[in-house]
């Protein structure tokens, strides 16, 4: 027999009749009249509950000593022996005990750290919320003006329709670059043939836009060659100086991928440079720069599905907008109204790509139904429809001249058709499993390019292939020429901007 507190052979041992436990007679007592429980078990205990044991043969009992003798010092010792283990005994317990409190008081900071993150969360989450509230029910700024960062306004289709004042604008507008456009030929300053063999990466942008959500999805570049805007897969807009390599802004607002990108083309009157953002959370945003900052100046949520682009009118007033939900709207820059919204009997499968002719007076739009559709924008009526295709329209594009349009579409094929005659002259097939996205015409309307599963220019007219560029290492998504065709801006999936063109060496020469 061992003692329950002490471990060691009791010399008057005792059992408890509710634990059954062994203990000592002098520490069992001792420790009842301390805390009135079993120290094992915990139950409340009285002396009455002990019962002797009767061992045989019986423990004998040492008989009485004082501190003179060896006996009387091991009874001392034995009597601190034995409070010692009962103290420890009882520091134990205080520890285990003191353990659990510990573990539980972690476990609800954990559990508080979990509920403050979440609210933090939550508390961004309705913040964004409230100003995108707040943006639907601002007030309308002057027609002077559009409104500021602090009070964004967000326009609901308003269709005013396009009235004379914008059609005698639109006409005007029209008749000058028309005129322009009959004496202009393409400028001796203009990159040889040659030169565009020669073409290689001469510069590059790396890790633009998050790594989460990876890709550079539109692009576009002022009139100075500055700055190039970038949309992204991110929802977030960056305006990047060429010059010093540095970002210069971002655009935040969005809550989906950015679509689709433009600048207005020249500063305003208030010396601010205008751009426009279209995402896939069904709105179109208008931003000025103030100072140094970008900031949302207007919000357009004309349509019920995703923008899939927009283009600017020559006139740099008004706007135009297409999306997924089938219809596409013209829009006033100034005011931020929708001036029409169109939604055809024929279109029901949404719309993928929107380019206005350069005179100004129609738009051709690309649908997922694979067919290419040109619209006059006086009465809005589709004048006359190109069929061909096979697959999604992703991307078309107008020359300069005014002559000649591009589609591509997801069958890997670039159709060049030309206006005059309405008819399909030539066709670039690339190889099967090849990615188109994106074709665009230098301004002189020379060369063409095609981006999608690499980069290739084709010369007008004869269309040869002049170069083929394969440094991406994702699908090019857009691309963009420079003046005189200089340089060719190009993005993409991989999150790189690059810009190709001749060599300092052979400019040199």
């Amino acid at each position: 027999m061992f003692c329950a507190i002490s471990g060691e052979p009791p010399q008057d041992p005792v059992v408890s009749k509710k634990s059954g436990q062994v203990y000592e007679k002098r520490l069992i007592i001792k420790y009842i009249a301390d805390y009135g429980k079993d120290p094992i078990t915990g139950e409340d205990i009285e002396e009455g509950d002990l019962l002797e044991i009767k061992a045989s043969p019986k423990t004998i009992k040492p008989r009485p000593a004082t501190l003179t003798s060896i006996p009387s010092l091991l009874s001392v010792f034995q009597n601190e022996w034995d409070s010692l283990m009962l103290e420890t005994f009882t520091l134990k317990q205080q520890y285990q005990q003191v353990r659990q409190e510990l573990s539980h008081a972690l476990y609800q900071h954990d559990a508080a750290c979990r509920v403050i993150a979440r609210l933090i969360k939550e508390r961004d989450a309705a913040r964004e919320a409230l100003a995108n509230v707040q943006a639907h029910i601002a007030t309308k700024p002057p027609p002077e003006s559009l409104a500021t960062e602090s009070q964004p306004m967000e326009i609901e289709e308003q269709d005013k329709g396009i009235n004379e004042v914008v059609i005698n604008k639109l006409n005007e507008t029209s008749a000058v670059l028309s005129k322009n456009r009959k004496k202009r030929k393409p400028p001796p300053e203009l990159t040889s043939v040659d030169a565009i063999k020669s073409f290689t990466q001469t510069s590059s942008f790396g890790s633009l836009h998050s790594s989460t959500k990876p890709g550079i999805t539109c692009l576009d570049v002022d009139s100075t060659e500055q700055l190039i805007l970038t949309g992204g897969n991110d929802k977030k807009g960056f305006i990047l100086n060429e010059q010093n390599g540095k970002v210069a802004g971002q655009l935040k607002g969005h809550t989906k991928k950015i679509t689709d990108a433009l600048w207005l083309g020249k500063p305003n009157e208030e010396g601010y440079d205008t751009a426009f953002t279209s995402s896939a959370d069904k709105t179109i945003r208008i931003w000025q720069k103030s100072g140094k900052d970008y900031k949302t100046s207007a919000i357009l949520s004309t349509h019920s599905a995703e923008v899939t682009g927009i283009a600017v009118h020559a006139t740099k007033d008004y706007l135009v907008s297409v999306s997924d939900d089938s219809t596409w709207a013209f829009h006033d820059i100034h005011t931020a109204q929708t001036l029409s919204k169109i939604e055809p009997n024929e279109v029901t499968n949404g719309y993928s790509t929107v380019e206005i002719h350069p005179d100004g007076l129609i738009l051709g739009t690309g649908t997922n139904d694979s067919i290419v559709r040109i619209w006059d924008i006086k009465v809005q009526k589709n004048v006359t429809s190109f069929t061909g295709h096979t697959g999604r329209i992703t991307s078309i594009s107008f020359s300069e001249n005014g002559y000649y349009l591009a589609t591509a579409s997801e069958d890997n094929a670039v159709k060049l058709w030309d206006l005059r005659k309405l008819l399909n002259f030539h066709t670039i097939q690339l190889d099967e499993g090849a990615k188109i996205n994106k074709v665009c015409w230098d301004y002189s309307g020379q060369y063409l390019a095609v981006g999608g599963t690499d980069v290739r220019i084709y010369q007008a007219k004869s269309w040869n292939q002049l170069a083929n560029f394969t440094d991406n290492t994702a699908e090019v998504t857009d691309m963009k020429f420079g003046e005189l065709a200089k340089i060719l801006y190009v993005g993409g999936l991989d999150r790189t901007l690059r810009f190709y063109g001749v060599g300092d060496s052979e400019e040199d020469e």
